[in-house]
């Protein structure tokens, strides 16, 4: 009986073996390719992010020379009412003051509006970007064989070499047909 008991023993344990090194072996044929990708660094990179970027600031310093010098006329004036009210009728001065208060409300309107208006735009053009740079991101994952292509904000580290970013510029320039220098020489993965 007891020799029984061994021999099933060993056969469990031979079987147990053998299952062990099937395991292994799918693990090696499995193997994980990791590579990251800075979608940040590509979006400030990359041509089309370049040039919304100029456009936006230029957009943003139009608006804010206007409202500046509109801001500037305005304190103007509400240094002529003080100075004007010791001399002014009092129902002259609340009037003036109040369409002063009105001006004002006006021009603190239009800098909020022209702000949110071009934050709005900023985020327009980099939802846009972002996704296109995404999608290309996912065809040179599939392309280099990786498995995982990690976005670099969300890690902690990641070894420079697994970086696929320049590559995903590269390749959004030429799609979008942005003029670039010579292209970089691919890195062997």
């Amino acid at each position: 009986m007891s020799k029984k008991i061994i021999a099933i023993v060993a056969a469990l344990f031979f079987i147990s073996l053998t299952s062990l090194g099937t395991a292994q072996q799918q693990v090696k044929s499995a193997a994980l390719k990791v590579g990251s990708v800075d979608i940040q660094k590509a979006l400030n990179t990359c041509e089309a992010g370049k040039a919304a970027a100029v456009k936006l600031n230029k957009a943003l310093e139009d608006a804010k020379k206007k409202y500046e010098a509109q801001g500037q006329a305005l304190q103007k004036e509400q240094e002529g009412l003080e100075k004007q009210s010791s001399v002014l009728d009092e129902q002259v001065f609340k009037d003036k003051v109040r369409d002063f208060q009105g001006k004002a409300r006006d021009w603190d309107r239009f800098r909020k509006d022209v702000e949110t208006d071009i934050k709005q735009q900023h985020n327009e053009i980099v939802d846009k970007i972002s996704k296109e740079l995404i999608g290309i991101t996912e065809q040179v994952g599939k392309e280099g064989g990786y498995t995982l292509v990690l976005e670099r904000s969300l890690v902690p580290y990641i070894d420079p070499t697994l970086d696929i970013t320049d590559e995903v510029i590269k390749r959004y320039n030429q799609k979008s047909g942005a003029k670039t220098g010579p292209a970089p020489s691919p890195k062997q993965r």
